[in-house]
């Protein structure tokens, strides 16, 4: 007797773990809710690239990044050897953080002698 109660005990908690606990509606009637509330990126902070990005003048000492038309500058940062950093700015600017700001004559910047010399002169490459 026992074992029969066993298997209808366990037969029922099986079957009533295969029910469905919508009342059995299918997927097509169920409602989807939307979240209350909506998740917000906080917006860039920073000095203005435009403020920042002028030939001739020096990246400073602590810079990390600017903002241009509320979203972060596009930039290009590599590590140097020394711990500062080479900063390339929208592909027209070139500097290391404390030193002077660079705009080459000719484009990609990136193949300018000028260039290649700062980034030797950071990495040691």
């Amino acid at each position: 007797m026992s074992r029969l109660v066993l298997l209808t005990v366990t037969a029922l908690l099986l079957l009533a773990g295969c029910t469905s606990s919508d009342g059995g509606k299918s997927d097509g009637d169920k409602k989807t809710s939307k979240p209350s509330a909506t998740k917000t990126t906080p917006a860039p902070t920073g000095p203005a690239c435009a403020s920042i990005w002028k030939e001739g003048t020096t990246l400073p000492a602590d810079y990390t990044r600017c903002v241009d038309d509320g979203t972060y500058g596009p930039q290009d940062v590599t590590k140097c050897q020394d711990g500062t950093k080479l900063v390339a700015y929208s592909d027209t600017y070139f500097a290391v953080t404390g030193g002077r700001i660079s705009k080459p004559k000719v484009a990609p910047m990136q193949d300018t002698p000028e260039y290649g010399k700062a980034y030797t002169a950071c990495t040691g490459e």
